[in-house]
């Protein structure tokens, strides 16, 4: 797994190392206007941008790819907790805290990011410019993403609960505008089953059930998402 050596300032990989749901991000990286002096980093599938239990150097607004967050528990075990696409701002909160990573972040695709070493985050947050909004709004989005998921987990079913998760994999895609997209799923079948609150074994039924009802095909490890709009996908309330 790779991971920042920050004291160069550039990404490096440790070939020693082994290696909720997606947050849709309302507030597009774009709209911020202090962004042309911020070189983008450009960094590879199965890298550790954040480690759990660690302070924080730098903070990361996606512009492009998915990182997953992970909790280790004192055996090792992984908890995946959720995952963040273009747009998200990760390890805001132990800035302005200053407190440790409560997760781990790790690269689910080749990802750019813009990267802010932490006094520098916090001075443009105190300032109170577009960066300032912009969390805001990410944050806000994240709260409200949360509730409709837990409020999912108890009123939804499993299958709508995967149909939405692959709709927002879809969505995060460089093919999004499409109807149909073949998706490549960077997750675990128990990673993803974790995610939406239930089995793996019950994942499987239910995409033997999309697959029966010609809403996907899968090949070779990919999914083929026939046509997008046959999925089930939450709306705002």
């Amino acid at each position: 797994m790779g991971h920042f050596n920050h004291s160069l300032g550039v990404a490096t990989v440790n070939t020693n190392n082994a290696m909720a749901a997606l947050t849709p991000t309302r507030a597009a990286a774009t709209e911020l206007t202090h962004l042309a002096g911020v070189p983008v980093l450009d960094v590879p599938s199965q890298f550790e941008l954040l480690q759990q239990g660690y302070p924080v150097e730098d903070v990361y607004l996606v512009k492009a790819g998915i990182i997953k967050l992970i909790r280790l528990d004192e055996d090792g075990n992984e908890l995946i907790v959720g995952l963040r696409s273009a747009g998200a701002v990760l390890g805001a909160a132990s800035a302005i805290l200053h407190k440790p990573h409560p997760v781990s972040g790790i690269t689910l695709s080749r990802c750019s990011l813009y990267r802010f070493p932490v006094r520098a985050f916090l001075g443009m947050v105190k300032r109170g410019d577009d960066l300032c909004w912009h969390l805001h709004r990410v944050h806000s989005g994240e709260v409200y993403d949360q509730a409709n998921q837990m409020i999912g987990l108890k009123y939804r079913s499993a299958r709508q609960r995967v149909e939405n998760m692959l709709w927002d994999l879809a969505k995060s895609s460089e093919e999004a505008a499409l109807k149909s997209i073949k998706l490549e799923v960077p997750l675990k079948q128990r990673e993803i089953a974790q995610l939406i609150g239930i089995t793996p074994e019950h994942l499987s039924r239910v995409l033997k059930q999309l697959e029966d009802d010609g809403i996907l095909s899968r090949v070779n490890g990919s999914l083929n998402l026939i046509d997008l709009e046959k999925l089930y996908h939450f709306t705002d309330a």
